[in-house]
């Protein structure tokens, strides 16, 4: 207690006193024995109420004891079902509750995990997915003040999730290991890589990623199926050194719509687990052949260098017009506008009007008074002389991916000398290179105006580029693919659809299956009044159910989890609105809980050396109790606590009061005083 407020009690008594035996000083000087009385009981009142307004505060010292904690946690995943453990698993559990010296040392705290981290209340061993890194990384943060050890009870195998094994947790770590730790000799299919997407009768890449476990030489026939046709077979050898694999094919697609792929590695003999010996996957066909108009006054050797070229991709055809023919504009995606001259006005009247993105290739022959009247994207100053021009690859250009096909090597191009100027945005793909100085002038740019798109090359001979490559390369597929390139950018369009969807073509059994649409009005806000439904058919039975979709954050979502296996078409649609939208998804039977043929007693081991624990085995775990109760880490704290306590909470205070100036007015009233 401060000596301020000792100094104030003190006063207090004396005052308080003062005041008592001044109200009573008459009868004081009377000796009446009952003024004694009357004085003290004033007094303690007086003394109660000044107390009451000083307000000191009492330290008191508390001595309490601070058990260590002992973190229990369990795998309740499916995996420990398959493993046939989960009955010594429970019965680990009873013993552990009922160690009446563990408990009596500890406080133990029990906890399940799967995907989540709870605590422990029933087990059912049904969770699709385990993170076996989430309850340490949950309990380094809850028990960061606490002496802590912890009980690990799982098979070690992680579905999903940050690898656990070399986690810091700060606290020792006992994992028991269930399930057998036997290494049995396993093939699996551990990543298969597709498009999403491929055009019809073109060729689309897939890469494979194979993996063995085991010590002898095994081979296996790795095959995709399109359907119960065989569309792909390779032959694959492992070894104990060469025990994984990865390679590319190609497959090619004849049927527009969704093509089901299931890749299948035949199993080992006596092969313990196959469901990981397969893989399935989905590619939708479409057909959307892209149409380009080229048009001509004259012909040149580029012309048929760059229908070649465009062609090479049978999604792309191209139709060769030469001023004055008749043709409809609108047929077409994109217009290729070769050295253009006077008799391309109305071309481009017709561009500007239709909002169609063109590619204009200039040359010798180009009239350049004309192309600068007719456009304002870019113009050039130009004198009466021709230049040629070596190609010098952007390597910082970013409108679109691309690739050096070797342009440093390529012959020049032609074309009438002078200064280009640009009046839009725009990116040089290719700069000049005038015999041996490099320039940063444009050869071929990009170029954005309003909701359109351009492309123009500044110079002729393009032609020769094909054969230099097919020189060089035996092919022409480089510069074919780069000329695509340059048509893609062109016939991509910026419309923006006011209903998609996103959803995934193949659903596994065990995971959740949802459907998202984010749904715009009609000035492309995302409406959150909308009234949006699915209506799901199984293809296998033909039912169908009509599912309303919820609004969530700024989309719109579905949850149809738990669908039986099979193939399943759906329908959205918006109330009110002719605006549909259609799509197939597929539900295969899968288990990622069944993959593992054996406990990962590896990884335990890493994670309890990492963390200076101990790894047990089913079964033999007896030790476990005893070394925790007798490591010395593992101890009572006693801790003395100071508090401070203020007298204006002590409650019995107030009942002096009460009681002091009860008994003072009882006593008066007794003796006539009142």
């Amino acid at each position: 207690m401060q000596s301020e407020t000792i100094l104030f009690i003190a006063l207090a008594v004396i005052v308080s006193l003062a005041i008592a035996i001044f109200f009573y000083y008459k009868n004081l000087k009377d000796k009446e024995k009952v003024s004694y009385l009357l004085t003290f009981f004033r007094f303690i009142s007086l003394l109660s109420v000044f107390t009451l307004l000083i307000n000191s505060k009492i330290e008191q010292q508390f001595i309490s004891i601070e058990k260590p904690t002992l973190v229990v946690v369990v795998d309740n995943s499916s995996s420990i079902k398959y493993s046939g453990e989960t009955e010594k698993v429970l019965q680990l559990l009873a013993n552990l509750k009922g160690n009446d010296a563990l408990n009596e040392k500890f406080d133990v705290d029990y906890y399940q995990f799967g995907e989540d981290v709870k605590l422990l209340d029933s087990l059912n061993f049904n969770v699709s997915q385990t993170n076996i890194s989430k309850p340490f990384k949950q309990f380094k943060k809850v028990y960061k003040n606490n002496i802590a050890p912890i009980i690990l009870i799982t098979d070690g195998n992680q579905t999903f999730g940050s690898s656990y094994k070399y986690l810091n947790v700060l606290q020792p770590v006992y994992p028991i290991v269930v399930g057998d730790t036997t290494q049995y000799a396993d093939i699996s299919i551990t990543q298969l890589n597709a498009n999403k997407y491929a055009y019809l009768e073109n060729k689309f890449p897939v890469e494979v990623f194979l993996k063995y476990a085991g010590t002898k030489k095994a081979n296996s026939n790795f095959t995709v199926y399109d359907g119960n046709q065989k569309v792909f077979s390779k032959r694959v050898n492992f070894s104990e050194e060469d025990n994984s694999q990865n390679f590319s094919f190609h497959l090619t697609t004849d049927k527009v719509g969704a093509h089901y792929y299931s890749a299948q590695l035949s199993p080992l003999k006596n092969e313990k687990n196959n469901s990981n010996n397969k893989k399935d996957f989905v590619v939708e066909v479409i057909d959307e052949q892209a149409t380009i108009l080229l048009l001509t006054s004259f012909l040149h050797p580029d012309i048929g260098a760059l229908k070649s070229a465009i062609e090479a991709n049978k999604q792309r055809k191209v139709t060769i017009k030469v001023i004055g023919d008749d043709y409809n504009i609108l047929k077409y995606q994109s217009v290729i506008l070769y050295q253009p001259t006077s008799a391309y006005q109305d071309v481009f009247v017709e561009l500007d009007y239709q909002k169609i993105n063109h590619f204009i290739i200039t040359g010798t022959k180009t009239d350049w008074e004309f192309l600068n009247r007719a456009q304002d994207n870019f113009s050039k100053n130009i004198i009466n002389q021709t230049e040629n021009y070596a190609p010098v690859y952007n390597q910082s250009f970013r409108t679109f991916v691309t690739s050096n096909i070797g342009f440093e090597n390529l012959p020049p191009l032609t074309d009438q000398f002078g200064v280009v100027t640009f009046k839009t945005p725009y990116e040089n793909l290719l700069t000049q290179k005038i015999g041996t100085i490099t320039t940063e002038k444009p050869l071929l740019s990009t170029y954005e105006f309003g909701e359109n798109r351009g492309v123009v090359l500044f110079g002729e001979n393009s032609w020769r580029w094909r054969m230099a490559s097919i020189k060089e390369n035996n092919t022409s597929v480089d510069y074919d693919n780069f000329i695509g390139t340059l048509l893609q950018y062109l016939v991509a369009t910026k419309k923006t659809n006011r209903l998609s969807v996103e959803f995934e073509a193949i659903y596994y059994s065990n995971e959740a299956i949802k459907i998202a649409v984010n749904y715009l009005d009609k000035n492309h806000m995302f409406d959150t009044n909308a009234n949006i439904w699915l209506s799901l058919k199984n293809k296998d039975n033909g039912i169908i159910n009509r599912i309303p979709f919820l609004l969530k954050s700024n989309s719109y979502l579905v949850d149809v989890s738990g669908l039986e296996s099979g193939e399943y078409s759906f329908t959205i649609a918006v109330d009110n609105e002719e605006m549909t939208s259609h799509g197939i998804f597929k539900v295969v039977d899968f288990n990622v809980e069944q993959q593992f043929l054996s406990a990962n007693k590896k990884s335990l081991s890493i994670i309890a050396d990492k963390n200076d624990g101990t790894l047990y085995y089913m079964g033999k775990t007896t030790d476990l109790a005893v070394n925790l109760l007798e490591d010395s880490r593992f101890v009572s704290i006693q801790k003395l606590e100071k508090k401070l306590n203020s007298l204006i909470d002590w409650k019995w205070l107030l009942a002096v009061i009460i009681v002091s100036l009860s008994i003072e007015w009882f006593i008066r009233k007794y003796n006539g005083f009142i």
